[in-house]
């Protein structure tokens, strides 16, 4: 479900850095402060079989960044995407030209197979006058986005001042003098099948390798973009979920508590510790997959 730092203390070790590639490995991206000005670089990594190589050209710009720039913070985002499956969509996000964000989680109710649910939000909140992070503290503002993001989603704003603002910090880590929204930054890649590496093959003809191989097909896109047009699904909501309960059957291993056979919520955590869980996403996208078609339905009056 990605990962979403901000680099404010001493420059991050490369082993983190490519712990959170490895981990999150759809491409990454850096937003930083240059001469008063906010600088976005986006690192796509199309070509899982190129993505050392990715990495490195990543990891040398990062270096170059930060030693010209680091005595302000910067915000480093590294993707898996779930909607919005090409590069344009990789993080950071610009809410007007002084302030910019990325973003940890899923916002649901938001985003398509073409378009991702966090680029939705940055034009809700592009129509608000953001000028600084100051402005985050409107109570207006402030509610309108956790109505949003709720307590699971993890938002970090960076404006052309240096100034930051981490909504749900809480539920993120503080390490060194950075912050870490979740902890995929402390493994080695990880043995979980996604497949989104390669973003080209979802576009010729359906995924052949990864955990969607014999769903996310042409056909099963298509169906559902139908479905979501006929029977639109925008009252979904997390509050369904009692977010300290297990969201499916199946456990897992967790290696905050552990536990050789956690149960996890709906953001992959562990219930006990919450522990990011990333072996966890696919059966979690399964269910939450299978409760949108459920909404969809019932909203429509229709069985199935």
């Amino acid at each position: 479900m990605c990962i979403a730092i901000l680099n404010s203390g001493k420059q991050i070790s490369k082993k983190k850095l490519s712990n959170s590639w490895n981990n999150n490995d759809d491409g990454a991206g850096i937003l930083y402060v240059a001469d008063g000005k906010l600088i976005a670089e986006k690192f796509p990594n199309q070509n899982i079989s190129q993505s050392a190589q990715n990495f490195e050209k990543f990891y040398a710009r990062y270096v170059e960044v930060y030693s010209q720039y680091g005595d302000l913070p910067m915000l480093i985002h590294f993707r898996i995407a779930t909607h919005g499956l090409t590069p344009e969509y990789l993080h950071p996000f610009f809410v007007s030209d002084s302030v910019g964000f990325i973003h940890n989680g899923i916002i649901f109710g938001l985003g398509t197979k073409e378009r991702s649910d966090t680029a939705d939000f940055a034009d809700l909140l592009s129509c608000i006058s953001i000028d600084n992070v100051a402005t985050l503290d409107n109570p207006f503002i402030e509610e309108s986005i956790y109505r949003f993001i709720e307590t699971d989603n993890k938002l970090i704003f960076l404006d052309e001042t240096g100034d930051y603002r981490i909504f749900n910090e809480g539920v993120g880590e503080w390490v060194d003098g950075n912050w870490y929204s979740n902890k995929s930054h402390t493994y080695d890649s990880l043995d979980f099948d996604r497949g989104y590496g390669a973003y080209g093959s979802y576009y010729k003809g359906g995924v052949t390798t990864g955990a969607y191989a014999t769903k996310y097909d042409d056909g099963y896109f298509d169906d559902l973009e139908d479905k979501r047009i006929m029977y639109p699904y925008e009252s979904y909501s997390t509050d369904d979920f009692d977010y300290d309960a297990p969201f499916i059957d199946k456990t897992f291993k967790c290696n905050g508590c552990k536990n050789e056979h956690a149960n996890v919520n709906f953001n992959s955590e562990c219930v006990d510790c919450y522990e990011y869980i990333p072996s966890a996403v696919n059966d979690v996208y399964d269910k939450l997959e299978e409760i949108e078609w459920n909404n969809s339905f019932n909203q429509s009056g229709t069985t199935h």
